[in-house]
């Protein structure tokens, strides 16, 4: 199947899907990154970090996406990240992630809580 063919209804509903995911999971991304930068602590943030280690973990033991390799074996060849960012960005996509999701991480660590910071004056 090429590019230009009709992907099969169960293809389109797999690309579908791993997009939705893949927005989900940038969502995630950023909400680390705020919660790191703000120095704030939700909910949230454990779900987000859950699901970015996750997908981490889905990675390497799948050397690649697993979700890809079902679009393909539904005759989706095209890659979600190069649908994305085109075919000259998308194999920086998972490495420039996961170093932005990495770097969250530490920042997180490494800037304590607001109510963790001692209370000076009043």
């Amino acid at each position: 199947m090429t590019q230009s063919d009709p992907l099969s209804q169960g293809a389109h509903r797999l690309r579908l899907l791993h997009s939705a995911i893949g927005f989900g999971e940038l969502a995630c991304l950023g909400h680390l990154w705020f919660c790191a930068l703000t120095r704030r602590r939700d909910p949230w943030l454990g779900v987000s970090i859950s699901v970015l280690a996750a997908e981490g973990v889905a990675l390497l033991v799948a050397r690649g996406c697993p979700i890809g390799i079902f679009q393909r074996r539904a005759g989706d060849d095209v890659p979600m990240f190069e649908l994305w960012f085109g075919r000259r960005l998308a194999p920086f996509a998972i490495p420039a992630f996961s170093f932005l999701g990495v770097l969250g991480a530490v920042l997180l660590v490494v800037r304590k809580p607001k109510s963790d910071r001692k209370r000076t004056g009043a």
